[in-house]
């Protein structure tokens, strides 16, 4: 089984891709790099190269019956490829795990992201000097991850609960691969060893660190994600978008927010 790991920038996708591997080391099953073309060969981890369906099946096939592989990406499937993917999680042969944030808090954290990327001289983010800039970084990336945690059979990771209730999302991952882990093992590897770019790891840090006005425009930018899908967890937001793509709309023209 192929296990693709997708989240939104600074939604805590690193630390929830770790805590995957971690949960898989320690129930037997090798995370090591795999060699193949859907897969970069460099970097930490198995991270996709591509997620194209047929690349994707090409992959499963030369993993075997038997391995279990998490690999990490920030890539999105075309619309076109919905049916496909939802096929392929339905055999078992797919398993998809989509971390997620509240907007405010990953905005903060692409404005962090930013100015050490600046500081250090590197591409990542550099460009993020403000709020509003972080603001459209994700509101262009919700329609992405809308489409991998509406596939029928997806399973959602939100940051607080990795984060700060790691047994949670355990149970989530263990009964989503159907497999039993050493959760001492998989949590000291995903916060001791595994490298997961934290920033400030706070709790709803939005709370004390944006002004009245600037909370205004942010809940006036992401209201309905905010209290659909992060706080009621709201089953039908991702169903209503489903309906949408199995329709055959276009994710970029469906209102997501």
């Amino acid at each position: 089984m192929l296990v693709v790991c997708y989240g939104i920038a600074k939604s805590g996708s690193t630390l929830a891709y770790e805590l995957v591997r971690g949960v898989l080391m320690s129930a037997g099953h090798s995370q090591k790099k795999f060699a193949h073309h859907a897969l970069k060969p460099r970097g930490r981890g198995n991270h996709m190269a591509s997620v194209r369906p047929a690349d994707l099946e090409s992959l499963i096939e030369a993993l075997g019956d038997e391995r279990i592989l998490a690999a990490k990406t920030h890539q999105c499937f075309e619309d076109a490829d919905f049916r496909r993917m939802e096929e392929l999680q339905h055999q078992r042969k797919l398993q998809v795990f989509t971390s997620y944030r509240d907007p405010r808090d990953m905005c903060l954290s692409l404005i962090d992201h930013g100015a050490r990327s600046r500081e250090a001289g590197r591409p990542g983010f550099s460009r993020v000097h403000d709020l509003s800039r972080a603001v459209e970084v994700i509101e262009r990336a919700i329609p992405k991850f809308a489409k991998w945690s509406s596939l029928r059979g997806s399973l959602r990771l939100y940051f607080e609960t990795v984060a700060f209730e790691p047994d949670a999302a355990i149970d989530v991952i263990e009964a989503g691969l159907g497999v039993v882990c050493d959760r001492k093992k998989a949590k000291r590897h995903a916060f001791e060893k595994a490298f997961t770019q934290r920033n400030k790891a706070q709790k709803t840090r939005h709370e004390e660190e944006l002004s009245a006005t600037e909370k205004e425009a942010m809940l006036d930018a992401f209201g309905p994600f905010i209290e659909r899908v992060c706080r009621s967890k709201d089953d039908s937001w991702f169903g209503e978008f489903r309906s949408q793509m199995l329709a055959g709309s276009d994710s970029r023209q469906i209102r997501v927010l």
